[in-house]
């Protein structure tokens, strides 16, 4: 085995050359496809996780982006779809603010009522903070999404089968770990801990499920519009002494004979008699005779107003008084046949 030495940003490493596999199976035609990367970590003397993968040293915060960019490789899948400025941004939000900034910076902003965005935002959310938990970069979180923004489109744009996509996705991970590699995909900046993590990951969300992003973005669904009919009654307009009842319930008749008339204002004693006579002594120098006044209660006593009231009272509450009492019998009647029986119980 041949042995070098890596130096990134003052840390060194010792590298053994070596590979390891990762597979995963097709699940339209059952072919095993392996995954050949990177190489060996011995003897890091940079710090390391529990799992053994090395913590790249977090990039400068004042660096603007095209600076950020003229630091990476030829072919490095960093700050493609987010930039340096944009990842130090998210990396501290919280879920429900980083779903918010993604929507904005993917261009997924009706995510609410699309479902196709809304898949597409939450595979961004989640993957972001899969790779924030697991104590990535921003670099390195940079390029995760660059990854599974280029499947994904791999998926929706180009229409590539579960096989050719891994394809590609072995190529993105070609040389991790082999600095010395002529060829590299973009993602040197993992070592192998991390990039088997990657593909782990990937595996259990994009691959296993990519039968159901094919139908999401292949298929079209059947809208169903739910329509509904209202029929709305507005009030006329009130251009009478009162509007028309609503909740009084009052007759129609009753209402239009002495509601929706004006009433005349009564006048009083004093006024009547005077125009009474000033109508007598008109009719009076016409030539004619005056017409005598007749009072309607005239011979009326309190006795006869006694027995009218009577009569009407009688006429009006005689039937309420009967279903009263009819009620308040069987009320009795229902009462004493459960005391009996409350009896019979105790008896037995």
């Amino acid at each position: 085995m041949s042995e070098r030495r890596l130096s990134r940003k003052g840390s060194s490493m010792n590298l053994r050359r070596g590979s390891l596999p990762v597979s995963a199976v097709s699940p339209s035609t059952g072919r095993r496809l392996s995954l050949q990367v990177g190489l060996k970590v011995e003897g890091s003397a940079t710090s390391t996780s529990s799992t053994g993968s090395r913590k790249f040293p977090m990039r400068d915060r004042g660096l603007r982006d095209d600076e950020a960019r003229a630091q990476e490789r030829e072919g490095s899948l960093a700050w493609k779809v987010l930039s340096n400025t944009q990842m130090q941004m998210l990396q501290d939000l919280s879920v429900e603010d980083l779903e918010k900034k993604l929507s904005e910076i993917l261009k997924l902003t009706s995510h609410h009522v699309n479902l196709d965005e809304g898949v597409l935002l939450d595979l961004y959310v989640t993957g972001f903070w899969w790779a924030k938990e697991q104590n990535f970069t921003i670099q390195q979180i940079s390029g995760f999404i660059t990854v599974i923004h280029t499947l994904v489109n791999n998926i929706k744009e180009k229409k590539m089968s579960v096989v050719d996509n891994l394809k590609e996705f072995k190529k993105m991970v070609a040389g991790v770990g082999n600095e010395n590699c002529e060829f590299t995909g973009g993602l040197d900046f993992f070592d192998i801990n991390q990039a088997k993590t990657v593909t782990d990951y990937l595996k259990k969300t994009l691959f296993q499920h990519y039968k159901l992003y094919e139908f999401l973005f292949h298929h079209e669904r059947e809208e169903q519009i739910v329509c509904r009919e209202l029929l709305i009654e507005v009030l006329p307009k009130a251009d009478l002494p009162y509007p028309p009842p609503l909740d009084e319930g009052i007759d129609e008749e009753i209402y239009n004979n002495h509601i929706a008339t004006a009433m005349s204002t009564p006048m009083a004693d004093g006024e009547q008699t005077a125009q009474d006579a000033a109508g007598g002594q008109e009719a009076m120098e016409a030539g004619g005779t005056a017409t005598p006044v007749v009072d309607p209660l005239e011979g009326v006593t309190a006795t006869d107003v006694k027995r009218i009231m009577d009569e009407v009272a009688k006429d009006m509450l005689g039937n309420l008084q009967n279903d009263v009492a009819k009620k308040l019998k069987e009320r009795e009647s229902e009462i004493i046949q459960r005391i009996n029986k409350i009896h019979r119980i105790a008896e037995t």
